[in-house]
């Protein structure tokens, strides 16, 4: 179906609003208020182009009328907020159109992977700017960019994290790590040396989540996806599949058995100093999710609810904090991808994601692409959930969505499929 005039502008001013994402969270950080921050002022404009886009197709109004509903559904929630829906609606609609215009050709190829070389090129920003930091050349703070984030040592030592003038370092670690994951694509030992400079940066982070996730993708990237070392079968493949079936259980035994003993002495399963802190944040959200109804196990307490459930069970058997200072200062969100998912939108947005990355795959896997689909799709979607995802909400995160749109964008004209010129 041939784009009209009207949803090519939109969908030409939606790629190049997008494309802009890195350098409006940075502006939204770094500028004081005018009366709102420059990044909502410029995600409003992406959200109100995308549900026009929607709407003017007929084939896609579904999912403008399910994020209608959903939208309604959130004042039958414990704390319904309008901003909290939209900020966490607002990135999977922005995957949905990206693959939208990719899957279908809405546009030239030649048009999208001018704006995904753009978009990448904007991500170096905020990574050259932590680096920076990391090196003492620039602030970690400047203008109203104030908030520091910090990384403890066991010595009792801390030290800033650098933030690449975004508002939280976890936003930095995303970029960082689909950057490396955009390495996969370059041919021969380029790949090799890039991914050792990414585990230079993650390094450089004070992020050891980011550290482990990097370092996972080189030794992913050098053993099973570069055909040199693939070739190498010091283990066959259901040797390799037997093996890290073993691994699992001994780790998720190991695991169980010391949660299960920290419930026994304490009447919760994390230690309160676990992960700097999140131990407490986790038992905090365990202590709300316990007094879930059905209604909420299926559909979650409502979007963006999480800082609202931690204000509500905090307490100083479950907050260690309380027990120094009675007075709450500062509210929490889940610290856990998965977690956040679930008392954002109950089994039901669980579901959801799961069905999604499903069809995603049922695209991707028959693409004639010089890297294996199969492990790039696990490495783009499994490994964040098991490393950074594990004490970062990466799906609450605005940049992750474009981040994994773009990513597929790279993958797709990495193929051996013939390149479009013309606009569709």
């Amino acid at each position: 179906m041939k784009a009209s005039g009207i949803e090519r502008s939109l969908m030409i001013a939606f790629l190049e609003l997008i494309c802009l994402t890195p350098l409006f969270i940075i502006l939204g950080n770094v500028v004081p208020p005018f009366p709102i921050k420059v990044h909502f002022i410029a995600f409003g404009l992406i959200f109100v182009a995308m549900l026009m886009l929607l709407a003017l197709h007929p084939k896609k109004r579904w999912v403008l009328y399910l994020t209608l509903t959903i939208g309604l559904l959130q004042y039958f929630m414990p704390h319904p907020s309008i901003k909290n829906t939209i900020d966490i609606l607002f990135g999977p609609l922005v995957l949905y159109v990206l693959l939208d215009l990719l899957f279908n050709q809405r546009l030239a190829q030649a048009t999208l992977e001018k704006y995904q070389r753009r978009f990448i090129s904007y991500l170096w920003i905020p990574v050259l700017i932590g680096v920076l930091q990391a090196l003492g050349v620039m602030p970690i703070t400047f203008w109203n960019a104030d908030y520091i984030n910090w990384a403890y040592f066991a010595d009792g030592t801390r030290l800033p994290r650098p933030n690449g003038f975004l508002y939280h370092g976890s936003e930095l670690a995303i970029i960082i790590f689909f950057l490396a994951l955009f390495q996969f694509f370059k041919k021969g030992s380029n790949a090799f040396w890039m991914l050792l400079i990414f585990v230079a940066i993650a390094k450089l982070t004070l992020y050891k989540a980011l550290l482990g996730a990097v370092i996972i993708l080189f030794f992913y990237q050098l053993f099973l996806m570069n055909r040199t070392f693939s070739q190498l079968k010091l283990l066959s493949k259901k040797q390799l599949l037997g093996y890290t079936a073993i691994l699992l259980i001994v780790v998720s035994g190991v695991v169980l058995s010391f949660l299960h003993g920290v419930y026994q002495q304490t009447g919760y399963y994390f230690p309160p100093q676990l992960l700097t802190g999140r131990g407490s944040i986790w038992n905090i959200y365990s202590d709300a999710i316990a007094d879930y109804s059905v209604w909420n196990y299926l559909f979650g307490s409502g979007m963006g609810s999480g800082q609202e459930l931690f204000k509500e069970y905090a307490s100083p058997d479950n907050y260690y904090l309380l027990r120094i200072d009675p007075v709450l200062h500062e509210a929490y969100d889940a610290h856990n991808a998965i977690l956040s998912l679930f008392v954002n939108a109950g089994i039901a947005g669980i579901a959801f994601f799961v069905w999604g990355a499903r069809r995603i795959y049922q695209k991707v896997k028959h693409w004639k692409s010089s890297v294996d689909n199969g492990k790039f799709f696990f490495a783009m979607t499994i490994i964040p959930l098991l490393t950074i995802g594990i004490t970062i909400p990466i799906f609450d995160m605005a940049i992750y969505w474009p981040c994994i749109g773009f990513l597929i964008y790279r993958w797709r004209f990495f193929s051996d499929e013939p390149k479009q010129t013309v606009d569709a």
